[in-house]
């Protein structure tokens, strides 16, 4: 498991799949606490890109999550 990264009040955790060719996709699990409960969301990269390194997903799952969070939260 990867370890999850704080960043802006979330937690980003890295959570790529391997795809059936053998390579790996991105994905990315953002949690928050609202109301004093953790809620975590999903995210899959659907751009088609993957990578043949796990480590390699893992990193760019981790800038997709910060972008999602930017995104939400109107800072770049």
């Amino acid at each position: 498991m990867n370890p999850a990264v704080a960043y802006r009040g979330y937690s980003i955790r890295s959570i790529p799949k391997k795809t059936a060719g053998g390579r790996w996709s991105v994905a990315v699990a953002l949690t928050a606490e609202t109301g004093g409960e953790p809620k975590t969301e999903k995210y899959f990269a659907e751009d088609g890109i993957s990578y043949i390194l796990e480590i390699e997903a893992c990193k760019e799952g981790l800038n997709l999550g910060r972008n999602l969070i930017d995104r939400r939260t109107g800072r770049r």
